[in-house]
């Protein structure tokens, strides 16, 4: 495993620090979906059907930050390629980023097409649901960290 230090701060085996520090890449994750979802949603797919907006701007915004979130989560939470070589890594991601997806788009589906709730609030509320899975599956599946 190779030894994480932030700020002159050895947090390999700290836990702890690990947590807050993923809660950190997944809220400033979450910012950044919760923008592009918004500019999207807004701005960039005006004029289709709600319920496709909706989808459509749902997954633009998850892909664009599950990257952003790959990344820095590489950098401070997690052992990237210490459990699998890089390929087979990157591929559990994307198979735990596509199950996430899948729950965002369901959960978006159902708070706005089905429930009417507001599509921003529903994009908020789907994201801190889809954040417990995203967490376990890497930490349990995907990296040592």
């Amino acid at each position: 495993m190779r030894r994480k230090i932030l700020f002159g701060v050895d947090y390999t085996d700290s836990e702890l620090i690990k947590l807050l520090l993923y809660l950190f890449v997944g809220g400033t994750a979450a910012l950044v979906e919760w923008a592009l979802f918004y500019i999207f949603f807004h701005y960039l797919l005006t004029g289709l059907s709600l319920t496709l907006l909706t989808m459509l701007a749902t997954a633009l915004s998850f892909c664009l930050a599950t990257l952003y979130h790959y990344f820095l989560g590489n950098v401070l939470v997690f052992d990237s390629g210490s459990r699998y070589k890089r390929g087979k890594e990157l591929s559990l991601v994307f198979l735990v980023s596509c199950i996430g997806l899948a729950f965002n788009l369901l959960l978006m589906y159902i708070f706005v097409s089905l429930l009417d709730w507001q599509p921003m609030l529903s994009k908020v509320l789907t994201s801190c649901i889809v954040v417990v899975w995203n967490y376990l599956s890497r930490k349990k599946w995907i990296f040592r960290s």
